[in-house]
């Protein structure tokens, strides 16, 4: 794909100096949302580190996921959109490869473990504080961790020389068209076993949900008698999560299937970008979801602002009252 290659480096670098400004705003807006709504997800957990269920700790641990992208790897990329060129270290560039894979696999199982606890809790109650104690669940993300590593060193031990930064992408990654057997290994273990658990799992959890309605409905019931209000709405929420990793993910498996089969890099510079800038936005887009489906976060974000707000006014204040003296 060298001729791609040449062609998008091309366009790189004779941007107009007002396409590298926004090109570089935006991807520099996205990181630093990424930061701010992942880290407002820590502080509502730190707030209530003793009320944290088990279901907390699984939405903690995919919002680290999603700030070490925010930290290790969107700012990689900042820089090089605004170099036209990969301004850093060989060694740079393989620990960004490495990142990605390894953060975007770390994603997808921490969201399969979330969806079988939504199982658990929904489908299969009696089972669920055996099969999720906190210490279970917690090997479940060391589990998560190992694989996705274990994974990306092979890369780095097998292919180190096939790794190079892509202008289009403005990212370091590896190009998985050169290794079929790789590709098939990641798309089978660490794509297809988690989608499928994932849409299994929340197809159970909604039939399940639906069916304990409509006994309770039929019975003359009160609603509350229904299936958790709380479990329902957690659910809920991170059902939306799920939507919002595949909306995010959907463009970047259509263009790299599309770079696979015409063994060409074929489409527009600018098209390899939005497919960065939706890899991004997929670490950038949970701590909104949870603000607008779940009512929980929203009343702990809200809170947090209120503190900072009441923190500036007091440090401000002191200021204005001995300016005035």
């Amino acid at each position: 794909m060298s001729n791609g290659q040449d062609r998008l480096a091309l366009s790189i670098a004779q941007r107009d100096n007002v396409f590298v400004a926004v090109e570089a705003t935006i991807l520099i807006l996205v990181d630093i949302t990424a930061l701010i709504g992942n880290i407002l997800v820590f502080a509502v957990a730190y707030r209530n580190r003793r009320r944290l269920t088990i279901t907390d700790v699984l939405i903690v641990a995919l919002s680290l996921t999603d700030l070490l992208v925010a930290t290790s790897v969107m700012p990689l990329s900042a820089g090089a959109l605004i170099a036209g060129v990969w301004p850093y270290h060989r060694a740079v560039c393989l620990f960004q490869g490495f990142c990605v894979i390894t953060f975007a696999t770390a994603s997808l199982n921490t969201l399969s473990v979330i969806a079988l606890n939504r199982y658990f809790c929904v489908v299969k109650p009696n089972d669920y504080r055996t099969v999720f104690s906190m210490k279970r669940t917690l090997g479940y993300l060391v589990i998560v961790w190992l694989l996705a590593c274990l994974f990306s060193v092979s890369t780095l031990v097998f292919g180190r020389e096939d790794y190079a930064f892509q202008p289009g992408k403005v990212l370091c990654v590896y190009p998985f068209e050169i290794n079929i057997a790789y590709t098939v290994c990641l798309d089978v273990m660490f794509i297809g076993v988690p989608t499928s658990t994932i849409v299994f799992c929340y197809w159970r959890v909604f039939k399940t949900v639906r069916g304990q309605n409509r006994v309770m409905t039929a019975n003359g019931e009160d609603s509350a008698t229904r299936v958790n209000v709380r479990d329902a709405n957690i659910t809920k929420t991170l059902v939306a999560v799920v939507v919002g990793f595949a909306l995010c993910w959907l463009p970047v498996l259509v263009m790299d299937t599309t770079d696979v089969v015409t063994g060409a890099l074929i489409l527009p510079r600018q098209m390899y970008l939005f497919y960065t800038i939706m890899v991004f936005l997929s670490s950038t887009i949970n701590p909104f979801i949870y603000a607008v489906v779940n009512k929980r976060f929203k009343r702990e974000f809200l809170k947090i602002f209120r503190l900072i707000l009441n923190y500036r006014e007091q440090v401000h204040l002191p200021s204005v009252r001995s300016s005035s003296q």
